[in-house]
Formats: structure tokens, sequence, C-alpha cells
């Protein structure tokens, strides 16, 4: 057996199984050995029953009495289980899964490890299960530390250890080193073929923390030397548009501000301008909270690519954001005599539209992924801005910056971005944060108001129409659904206009809604026709109405914490005092957290980095298009650490082997070149 054999070639593995595991990335043996535990479960100790107490951890081995499902309101459903050793009696319960009740039949026999609580007398709360076969194979998966792996459908832990066992039985000694000698003796790690054994099958749980950080260190230690080398390249990039940065339209711009720009927004278009002027293309993320003026920042790199006869495209995420952009730009830039145009998919006659931009007579470009096509050609794009950048894919951004001749691309997001993400998604580009907000502008008061109070609380939305300001209400779902019981938006527009807020102007949007329907309630709600909007998140990013003063988000523990705060930007943007009230009953600690996070901060930084505790990297936007939703062993969260010893190290390689061509390099060569792709 070979370890680049695919996973058929093990016992028990045929082809539907494999397509299962290749949900998990692992086509090959190798893949499996790697497929690292997410957790262990010490099985050294099994306690009797009558031994356990409250609020303990602990596994028992015992045989099932009875199951039964118990149905609950809400289409859920609880399965119950009766519970014997020799040494008496207890209950298993697992809410939400009644589906469970059909496993354990009478004389099941399995282990089973949870904390103990109480329902009617001591019961396991949502306990894991290992059914027990009596088999030689039990060895694997009692009376020793038990690896815990993330798994996928019909497939189960005692599937995957059985594997795994043969898998490293077979080829553990043909796995080759993969760091090189001085990272070993440095950090005093353990080589490959010893860690890999402990990893999957220690002997005490202290054993695993050597093995888990030398193969964290060991991914983000490629992730950087993938990184760092694209940035090196980039700087090294001698082939580009040199802009002129003091021209007529760029000096006209500064001069028709009204308002004095921030501290922070000044050193911002420093750096773009700073940029735009070297003889190497930009690559550059502006990063700041909402409301901090990315969007004027952003304009005097307009200005200046059209001082020398560039062309500009803009790309949002949504076409209510572009819409939102196409505004504003016409707005600032009709007096510089530039011709702002949009494109998105769902407009009528695009053919007439991309004819003027590839005639040049478009000077700047707002649109969607439309701007993306390959239908779409300009005569001269010199600047490339994604906004929300993570919302887009690699391809899709590489493709519009594919159509100018070594264009600047400027990312913008409004989403703070934790700093060990930075270093690994966005390690490729320079970044520059926007840390202030304009002058005036107040911190919007964020409160979680109880179901008792939301009377009150629809009588205040009325007060504050007849004082002519607004207010968004956003719901998590359009239309109701059976299997989740939250406010949908559709029917809460119902019930609210035709009740306590019958007395205001409504308008309902979302989604489903023709783009020409979106448009005519937005311009309306912008031009101060409604008084208070049903929506769900497509208003999440990018609405700009001062006069808006007020949010109410239903069922906010549904939403992430990053979400939460950019709809609660989507107010506070005037110099009105504005508040965010957060309504509904989490269903979960999670969700109670996170409305917690949201009422005591309005820091975008705190918020992002609550976030990637609460959720993980895989979860936050534009992890998974940079690839990083699928390390095996590092945790960008747990292992900063480490992330500062492997960009450390990464430099220290790179400035000896640039090319990372030494043969003990050859494995961190594989991973650097993928993400050297990503950041390219």
């Amino acid at each position: 057996m070979n370890l680049n054999d695919p996973v058929e070639t093990l016992t028990g593995i045929g082809p539907k199984t494999a397509a299962l595991l290749a949900n998990m990335s692992v086509a090959t043996v190798r893949d499996l050995l790697f497929h690292m535990p997410r957790d262990y479960q010490d099985r050294t100790r099994i306690t009797r029953i009558a031994d356990t107490h409250d609020g303990e951890t602990v596994t028992i081995e015992a045989e099932t009495v009875n199951a039964r499902q118990i149905r609950l309101r809400g289409h859920m459903s609880m399965a119950v289980a009766t519970l014997r050793d020799d040494s008496g009696e207890m209950q298993a319960t697992w809410f939400g899964r009644g589906f469970l009740a059909q496993t354990f039949k009478p004389g099941t026999r399995a282990l089973f490890t949870g904390t103990v609580g109480q329902y009617k007398g001591p019961c396991l709360k949502n306990p894991d299960y290992e059914l027990l076969s009596g088999d030689e194979e039990d060895r694997l998966n009692t009376g020793r530390i038990v690896p815990i792996y993330r798994l996928t459908e019909r497939v189960t832990q005692r599937m995957l250890r059985r594997w795994i066992t043969l898998a490293l039985d077979q080829v553990l000694d043909d796995l080759e080193e993969t760091l090189p000698c001085e990272s070993l003796a440095t950090y005093g790690f353990p080589p490959i073929q010893e860690a890999m054994r402990i990893i999957h099958f220690p002997n005490a749980l202290e054993d695993v923390r050597a093995a888990r950080e030398r193969f964290a260190y060991e991914e983000l230690l490629g992730i950087q030397l993938g990184v760092q080398r694209s940035r090196a390249a980039h700087q090294h990039e001698t082939k580009a548009n040199i802009h002129i940065v003091d021209g007529p339209r760029l000096e006209t711009l500064r001069a028709s501000l009204d308002f004095a720009l921030t501290q922070a927004q000044s050193r911002a278009i420093a750096d773009i301008l700073g940029d735009m002027a070297s003889a190497r293309p930009m690559a550059r993320l502006i990063q700041g909270d909402v409301g901090c003026g990315k969007t004027i920042v952003a304009l005097h790199a307009v200005a200046a690519a059209a001082d020398g006869g560039f062309q500009t495209a803009l790309m949002a995420p949504t076409e209510i954001l572009a819409e939102q952009h196409y505004l504003t730009l016409r707005r600032m830039l009709d007096p510089l005599g530039l011709t702002v145009v949009q494109l998105t998919g769902s407009m009528c006659k695009p053919a007439t539209i991309r004819k003027r931009i590839a005639r040049g007579e478009a000077h700047v470009v707002v649109g969607t992924n439309a701007l993306a096509q390959e239908k779409t050609t300009f005569q001269r794009l010199g600047l490339v801005i994604v906004d929300e950048q993570h919302r887009f894919g690699v391809c899709q951004r590489g493709a519009l910056a594919a159509k100018g001749e070594y264009p600047d691309v400027l990312h913008t997001t409004a989403t703070p971005i934790p700093r060990t993400l930075a270093m690994t998604v966005y390690g490729g580009m320079d970044i520059t944060v926007i840390d202030e907000l304009p002058p005036g502008r107040l911190p919007v008061k964020t409160r979680r108001i109880p179901t008792d109070k939301t009377a009150d609380l629809y009588a205040y939305v009325v007060d504050q129409a007849r004082l002519g300001f607004q207010t968004y209400i956003v719901c998590p779902l359009v239309d109701e659904s059976e299997k989740r019981e939250l406010v949908a938006v559709t029917t809460h527009f119902e019930q609210l206009s035709s009740g306590p807020l019958s007395g205001v102007r409504t308008a309902l949007l979302h989604g489903r809604l023709d783009v020409v329907e979106k448009d005519d309630i937005m311009r309306r709600f912008k031009e101060g026709k409604i008084d208070a909007l049903f929506s769900t998140t497509v208003i999440e990013v990018g609405v700009d109405v001062a006069n808006a003063t007020t949010m109410l988000i239903e069922d906010a523990g549904q939403f992430g914490v990053t979400q939460l705060h950019q709809l609660r930007g989507r107010v506070g943007r005037g110099a009105t005092q504005s508040h965010c009230f957060l309504l509904g009953t989490p269903k979960t600690d999670d969700g109670l957290r996170r409305i917690e996070i949201l009422c005591a901060t309005t820091d975008g930084f705190e918020i992002a980095e609550q976030d990637l505790l609460l959720r993980g990297p895989g979860e936050f936007q534009g992890v998974r298009q940079a690839g990083l939703s699928d390390l095996r062993a590092a945790d960008l969260i747990r292992d900063s650490r480490l992330l500062d010893a492997a960009q450390r190290d990464a430099q220290r390689i790179l400035a000896s082997d640039p090319e990372l061509a030494a043969p003990e390099l050859r494995y961190l060569a594989e991973t650097a070149s993928r993400f050297e792709r990503i950041n390219a």
C-alpha cells in the first residue's frame, strides 16, 4: 500500500463509502491520516451509574432497558432512554433528536459520555454514544484515550478509527518527514511518524499537545511561505500604471468637500495615492468599521485614475449596494466631468452600456459580478475597486482585474478582520485600517428588549415616525417555516402594518422581489416616503439613509454577531442619536452570548474577535474562499503564538531559499504554492 493510494485500497471502503469520505476532503490514504481528531474522550475510567454525581462529565458502559420518543412543541422531539449497569439505572436524554429512540432498542450495549443532570432523576444530557458490538474492535473504542473525528453522513467514529488504524499499520513507516530539522530541534516537536501515532491514538492526553502543535505549526508555516512569496512577487513587480496624483480632477474633488477628513481617512488616502504613484500595481485592503467614510477615500483613487485617462470599475456584492454606490459616485463625480454608469445582471439593455464602456465613454462603471463577465470589456481599465471583497471568489476578482493591463486593485470591507485572519487570508495585500468615525457621529445605543416590552417598542416606532425619523425592522425569514419557529418578515409586516404600526407608512423588502420593486422601495425610503421598512438581511451592507435612526432586529439570537453589527450599522449615520433594539428569546447559549456582545460594545474589531471565538474560522466570511476552512490541525483562534512563529520562520527561510528548492522543504513548498495562487 502507498500513501497516495485511493482510500478504497483499505479493507471496508468501497466506491460509495469513498464518495462519502470525499465530502471531508479525504481521497487518499495520506488524506485519511491527516484527518486529525477534533477532540478526545478519556475512556480509561468507566464510572458506575451508582457513582455518578450532578454536574460531572462521565463515561458509563450500560445496556438500554427501553427508549421512547417524546414530541415537543414546535415540531421538535426528544429521545429518552433508560440505561442500566450492575450498579443501577439512569436516564439519557437527547433534546431535538427524537429519532435516536430507534437506535437504542432494548438490550443495546453502548458507552455514553456526557454531563450528569436531572430529568425525573439522574440523567445524562445529550451524551455522545458509542455502540458496542462485543468483538475485538471494541478495544479500539473503550478503555483508552479515544479520538473524536469530524464526520460526514453514514460514516461513524468506529469506522474512521478502524480505517485509520489499518492505515497506520500499513503505511506509517513510509511517511517522510515534512518539517526541516531546524524546526524540529528549535521547538522540540516529535518527528512525523511518532506525532502521527500520538495524534490519533495517544497513551495520555498530555502527549497530544506536542503532536498537535507540530502539525499546526507545519500548516501555518506553509501558508506563511505562500503568502510571503506572493507578497514579495507583488512588491518586486515593476509593470504598473504610474498615475498622476496631483491632477486637476483630484484637486477639484478635494476642494469640493464640505467637511474635514478624519486623520485615519487622510492616512488611507496617502497610502492609496502612494501606491498609485509607484512602479508596482496597488494591492491594498481598506478595512474600516461601518460609517467610517471608506467611500470618500476610494473616490480619491477614482479621481487620480481619471486624471491619467484610466477607467475605474467598482464591483459590489448586491444590486442594492451597487445602486447605492452608483448614486453616490454619480453625485460626487458629475461635477468633475466624469461619466458614471451602472451595469448589473438584471438591468434592461445591458449591451448598450457595455458598448459605452468598451468605447471608453464611461469613466467609472459600478456594478455586480456582471463586470467580471467575459462580454464586458474596457478600453483602458486602470483601477479596480472590490467592495465587501470577502463576498467574491478569487476567480471573480481575478477575472475583473484581468480586463486591464496591470490595474491597481483596491479592496474594501466594513467587516473588521481579526489579526490572525488578516495574517493569513489577506497577508499578500497591504492593509490600511480606518479606525475613526467622522466627527458628530454618536455610537448607536443597543438594548435587548424583553417580550413584555414589545408593545412599548412599537409605540416608540410610531412616535419616531411622527417626529420625522425612520425605522428598519429586520426578520430572519421571508416566509413562515415548519422547521424553524422564527419571525417571518411577510407575516410580521402584515400583522404590524394592520396593528400597532397602522398609523405609519410601511413597506416590505426582501430578496425575492424583482430588482425594479426593490429599487423603488429603497428610493422611497431614502426620500422619506416610508416610515418603517420591514426587511430581511438584504439591507445588511451599504444602505445609507441618515434619517433612519431606529433598528429593530427580530429573533436577534439567530444572527451572527458580525452580521448583527453590520445591521446595526444601517443606523447612526447622521448626527441624531440612534438606537438598535434586539428582540426574541435566544434558543442557545451562543445566541444569548451574541446579543450580550452587541449590547456591550460598538467596537467592530472586538466584535470580530468574539465572532471568531464563537463560530470558528471555518464559518467566517471569506475564509472558505481562501482555503482556510479546511485546516486540519491549526486553529486560527488558539494558535496565534504558532502563527507568529511561523511568520518569522517563513521570513528567515525565504531569505536564504526564496525558491524553496531545498529537498527538506518539498512538502512545505506544495502548501506554499496553493496559498501563493490564492493571494496572487
